[in-house]
């Protein structure tokens, strides 16, 4: 595995809607191992293993992963000089006080910030228990209300300041791990291809945009390639940790392979199909039913494109999701890498 591409993507900001960068990084990183890239205009990236032709003789399999991750933008500049934000994305509000951003200007200047709130000392008893709105958190640049307006304006991007760390050999945390991590395991699943090319097959793996805001991204790409199989890769809710009843969300742990998923989204021929090349091949994987039956990944509305498509999502089990400080242990990725190697090298039609 290239840990260096997986941290230098997960470095690259991309809030929801502006995610170009993170897209001709993963371009720029892949173009070296596959036939030909393409990007189209709401923002996603290709990365092609075949033509994704019309020909229906070979069989064409789309792997996807989203590479947006939650963020927010700017509404409103007070006359103080106090940036207050509203979100792109679902974005766990109770985590973000304290928070140290950047800011995207227009400019193409990037300026750092903090996301600050009244003091708790300063706070009335009855206020303090109660939760935090948005509205009521604002930005401070340390620069003085002429500069700030000066140089941001409404609607300039807001992401989390970047911060990779590598907890063991193992576990890594960060921001945007959500689904960076599937965008990383796609691009090595197009390399491991790359020295074993396949005739049998088509492949395109594309790092969608705009997930976390309804899926856009991913209902575009399938229409565009109206594959035969699409596979969906996001991060899954890990439930060791405390107070997370196994009763309610399954059982999944970190560690423990990836994640296939039964849902109403999965192609039940298609899930048990990953299963079997998953016991085959001496891959950890863990079963999910998932805690909805429908909804949580693109693969919802990758199944129905169309006249419907064979679908099937993998999950990353991940802790902390839609946090500043996302948590996944790398046998897991690497499990998934595998697991859709394996897939595409012995499907057929």
């Amino acid at each position: 595995m290239d840990i260096n591409f997986l941290n230098a993507i997960l470095n690259t900001h991309s809030v929801s809607g502006f995610e170009n960068k993170a897209g001709k990084l993963f371009l720029d990183y892949i173009e070296q191992y596959v036939d030909s890239t393409d990007t189209d205009i709401i923002g996603n990236s290709y990365a092609n293993i075949g033509n994704m032709s019309e020909d229906n003789s070979t069989l064409k399999i789309l792997l996807e992963a989203h590479i947006d991750e939650i963020g927010f933008q700017v509404i409103y500049i007070d006359d103080s000089g106090f940036i207050y934000i509203r979100k792109n994305g679902g974005i766990d509000i109770q985590c973000i006080p304290g928070s140290q951003i950047v800011i995207q200007t227009s400019s193409g200047e990037e300026l750092l910030g903090v996301i600050g709130k009244k003091p708790i000392h300063l706070t009335a008893p009855e206020e303090r228990n109660k939760n935090i709105e948005l509205h009521t958190l604002w930005i401070d640049t340390g620069l003085s209300p002429d500069e700030v307006k000066k140089k941001i304006s409404i609607g300039d991007v807001v992401a989390w300041q970047s911060n990779v760390i590598h907890l063991s050999d193992k576990r890594i945390s960060s921001k945007g791990l959500d689904d960076k991590v599937g965008v990383y395991i796609i691009s090595q699943v197009l390399k491991k291809l790359s020295t074993n090319k396949v005739s049998h097959v088509q492949v395109c793996g594309i790092a969608s945009v705009q997930e976390e805001v309804g899926h856009r991204g991913a209902m575009v790409c399938c229409h565009k390639l109206n594959p035969d199989i699409a596979i969906s890769i996001d991060v899954d809710f890990a439930t060791d940790v405390p107070d997370c009843p196994k009763t309610k969300f399954g059982d999944i742990l970190l560690g423990n392979g990836v994640v296939i998923h039964r849902s109403i989204d999965n192609t039940s021929s298609i899930a048990l199909l990953a299963e079997k090349i998953a016991q085959e091949n001496n891959i950890k994987y863990q079963i999910s039913a998932r805690p909805t039956s429908v909804g949580g990944t693109n693969a919802m509305v990758l199944q129905q494109t169309k006249g419907g498509i064979r679908t099937i999502s993998l999950g990353i089990p991940c802790r902390y999701m839609h946090t500043p400080v996302e948590l996944c242990d790398l046998d897991d990725i690497k499990s998934a890498i595998e697991l859709l190697y394996h897939f595409i090298i012995e499907i057929n039609n």
